[in-house]
């Protein structure tokens, strides 16, 4: 492969898009990682009716719910990223654009998480936990 086609290229070179591939295949596996958990919290309703309620009194605890925003902000960076993704394939030119849509990516990310960060949280800053 010539150098002038390697540089038109869509392949990352170890930039931003290099650790954001990294990232979403991280984000990626914990998003399946808990999606397979909540598969089995959500059939303790069958099994045991009780035991489901004892499991979702845990979801209350503080180390829970920054699990919860760990996976908050995981899914919505994957979600964006995934986005950003399907853009540079069907865009090829979006590569030059590359490390811009990663920072719109972790922007929003951000600008989306954190509200909602605000509100899982809300419970452990007023104490009542």
């Amino acid at each position: 492969m010539s150098r002038a086609r390697v540089a038109n290229s869509t392949i990352y070179k170890g930039r931003s898009g290099q650790w954001t591939f990294v990232a979403h295949r991280t984000t990626g596996f914990l998003v399946f990682f808990f999606l397979l958990l909540h598969i089995i919290d959500v059939s303790l309703v069958n099994v045991d009716p009780e035991l489901y309620d004892e499991v979702h009194e845990l979801y209350g605890n503080v180390f829970l719910r920054l699990f919860t925003l760990g996976l908050l902000f995981a899914l919505l960076f994957h979600a964006l990223n995934g986005l950003r993704i399907i853009a540079v394939d069907f865009f090829p030119r979006a590569v030059r654009n590359e490390r811009v849509l990663t920072g719109w990516v972790v922007f929003l990310t951000l600008a989306a998480g954190l509200p909602v960060a605000w509100v899982i949280m809300w419970p452990w800053l007023e104490g009542r936990f």
